[in-house]
């Protein structure tokens, strides 16, 4: 088991050969999916209170805005543009991962 589902289900998906797209849309599946499962598992193991829950979906608000965003985006971009400028914000993001702890400690 690996702690995050967003590295090797993107990279699983990215193989698939899907347009831009159909990538974002089996992204947000995945990620919809794999949120819900984990939801349910962290409540079923009384990890998760309602308030937790209910202050998480709250939290959901920027993600809309985010979305709303990057569809405008994504849309103005060409296929290359779009891959390049995605892996290369994963690659940005995975630095970070790596180089808080390191920096931070």
């Amino acid at each position: 088991m690996v702690g995050s589902y967003a590295v090797p289900g993107v990279m699983y998906l990215q193989s698939l050969g899907f347009d831009r797209n159909q990538f974002v849309q089996a992204m947000g599946m995945l990620f919809l999916g794999s949120t819900i499962a984990l939801a349910l598992t962290l409540s079923g193991n009384n990890l998760m209170t309602q308030e937790m829950g209910l202050t998480s979906l709250w939290a959901t608000a920027p993600a809309f805005l985010g979305f709303f965003a990057g569809q405008a985006i994504r849309k103005r971009l060409s296929e290359s543009l779009f891959r390049k400028l995605f892996y290369t914000g994963l690659l940005i993001l995975g630095l970070f991962i790596v180089a808080r702890p390191v920096f931070s400690g």
